[in-house]
């Protein structure tokens, strides 16, 4: 009866441990997360965070949020600045010369408003116009 009851507790204390080892991993897989203001020079009343994860070559995504509370229409708009001024350095990064930047999800998180956008390149092509000697 004893080894019964050690084989279960032995059990029961391996899945415990291997579904906190799982939470704890996945907890680090995160992107890690920066200051706008202090990364571009600003000084957003709203103080945003964010980070950045790559999707692929053609695409990645940002998230940014407050990183103070404010009921203001300043924390709208000082997350969705700093969304479009990290797309814009991002994708310079890359050397990407068009890209367009989709908001696919919003939300607010008690004090905090949150969004999250992907950011698409866009193929360019140099325009060619016809040379002197092609025209009539």
């Amino acid at each position: 009866m004893k080894n019964t009851k050690r084989s279960h507790a032995k059990s029961w204390w391996l899945a415990i441990s291997a579904t906190v080892i799982t939470i704890l991993l996945a907890g680090c897989a995160t992107a890690p997360e920066h200051s706008f203001n202090d990364d571009f020079g600003e000084n957003l009343t709203t103080q945003p965070k964010y980070s950045i994860q790559n999707e692929d070559a053609g695409r990645f995504t940002i998230t940014v949020h407050q990183g103070t509370p404010s009921t203001g229409a300043e924390r709208l708009l000082d997350v969705k600045q700093a969304a479009t001024a990290i797309a814009a350095a991002e994708a310079r990064r890359r050397g990407w010369e068009r890209w367009q930047l989709n908001y696919i999800q919003e939300q607010n998180q008690g004090w905090m408003h949150i969004v999250i956008g992907e950011v698409t390149r866009v193929k360019y092509v140099k325009p060619t116009f016809p040379g002197a000697a092609s025209s009539p």
